[in-house]
């Protein structure tokens, strides 16, 4: 697998976390737990892609996905609605 494969599949995910974390129909609880399993599937796949290149960037890779942001912001955002009272 080349660059260019990782980078589609990092496109994909990102794509897949944001619809997760833009979705207005979806509790709290549905958000994080989609967004934790998504983010598990990252780290599986970045151990995988780098057995296919010996180049491959686990840290840009998992970046890239942008899971692990959105899940913690997704986080802030819900202390910040408790600490508030909402």
């Amino acid at each position: 697998m080349t660059k260019k494969h990782f980078e589609a599949i990092a496109k994909d995910i990102h794509f897949r976390a944001t619809e997760i974390y833009e979705y207005k129909d979806y509790t709290y609880q549905e958000k994080w737990r989609a967004l934790a399993t998504l983010n598990a599937i990252v780290y599986d796949l970045r151990t995988t892609f780098a057995k296919f290149n010996p180049n491959f960037s686990h840290s840009t890779f998992i970046i890239a996905c942008g899971v692990r942001g959105l899940k913690l912001e997704l986080e802030r955002q819900r202390a910040t609605e408790i600490a508030s009272g909402l």
